[in-house]
């Protein structure tokens, strides 16, 4: 009976033996079964974390790119500024008039402007005429950059030449006159002001005869011509300015009205005064035709085809009036010049 009862103590201690050692081993089991899922957790994250790195990253540089491509469309869709000049175009024109110190005059000019890049352009210029029954002529040229919403800037230099006139006692006596200048035009809504300024010379083709060409000479000096023009409408233009040259100023007074005549043409009247210091006036009429690639009112034409010639009409013949007076500083050789100063 006590043998038996110790061999049941005794399984009973190798049970609870045992369960303690199970339980320990499941203990140790879990815990390390339950830190690879932590881990892994841990591993996910970090792998979530690095994924949406890198698509942000990703998605950054595609917005980057696409930034850089929009940028560009968009600076594409922006208006591009028109060029200097549309295109090959001129102008021609006819005027007579008079001065108040000499005979009737009269003569034709013409203009031809070309593009030399989009924002670059150049113009020549030539006329003819009479003045007093004398021949004149003269050629004139310009190298311009242009943006048609704003202005111009430019050089410019011309030369002219009037045969001159003489009188009973008196040999003929030529003018040459040569001027080297800078040119600008600012375009504001209906407003142009428009300057020419630069340096003159004046030649006189004077006999040598009766100590002529020490009585006769004109030094070489600052010139300057700037106008202020509003266009009351698209095709009616009138201006308003400024004229210093030989010595005397002046104010000059204009307008031109103009109407299309279809195939890229217009046809203008125009006409030009001068109130010049000491007397020196002068009135002039006329028409110019213009030509270009496209019809266009009368301040298109001028702000985007051959810029304004500031000495093709009124400035040359009246010059020569002023340089008549400005040129006689004997009172005899005035007399035989102006015959009303002899009576």
């Amino acid at each position: 009976m006590l043998r038996v009862l110790r061999q049941s103590i005794a399984s009973a201690a190798a049970a609870l033996v045992a369960a303690v050692l199970s339980l320990s081993v499941a203990n140790a089991q879990h815990a390390s079964d339950s830190t690879p899922l932590r881990s892994w957790d841990e591993a996910l994250g970090d792998q979530t974390a690095v994924w949406k790195q890198s698509e942000w990253q990703d998605f950054a540089a595609l917005g980057y790119a696409k930034s850089k491509r929009s940028d560009a469309a968009a600076l594409q869709r922006l208006p591009q500024p028109l060029p200097a000049v549309d295109g090959i175009n001129g102008k021609i024109a006819g005027f007579g008039g008079g001065t108040s110190h000499t005979g009737d005059f009269y003569g034709a000019s013409g203009s031809l402007a070309v593009p030399i890049a989009q924002q670059w352009g150049a113009q020549i210029d030539g006329g003819v005429g009479s003045l007093d029954s004398s021949g004149w002529s003269r050629g004139a040229g310009h190298v311009f950059w242009r943006d048609p919403s704003i202005g111009l800037v430019g050089a410019y230099g011309s030369y002219f030449h009037w045969n001159g006139i003489g009188a009973l006692t008196t040999p003929r006596i030529g003018v040459n006159v040569s001027r080297f200048a800078a040119e600008g035009e600012y375009y504001w809504s209906r407003w142009t002001v428009r300057g020419l300024a630069g340096y003159e010379t004046a030649h006189l083709n004077v006999p040598n005869v009766a100590n002529l060409p020490g009585l006769l000479s004109v030094p070489n000096r600052f010139f300057d011509s700037v106008s202020a023009s509003y266009y009351v409408t698209d095709n009616f233009k009138l201006s308003i300015g400024h004229l210093y040259t030989i010595g005397r100023h002046g104010l000059k007074l204009g307008s031109e009205y103009g109407f299309a005549l279809g195939g890229g043409r217009m046809a203008a009247l125009f006409a030009q005064g001068l109130i010049g210091e000491g007397g020196d006036n002068a009135v002039l009429g006329g028409l110019r035709i213009y030509f270009g690639q496209h019809d266009k009112t009368l301040i298109d034409r001028n702000r985007q085809d051959d810029p304004e010639e500031p000495e093709q009409t009124s400035v040359n013949p009246t010059v020569v009036a002023a340089n008549r007076v400005q040129l006689i500083s004997n009172p005899a050789l005035e007399c035989s010049f102006n015959y009303s100063s002899c009576q």
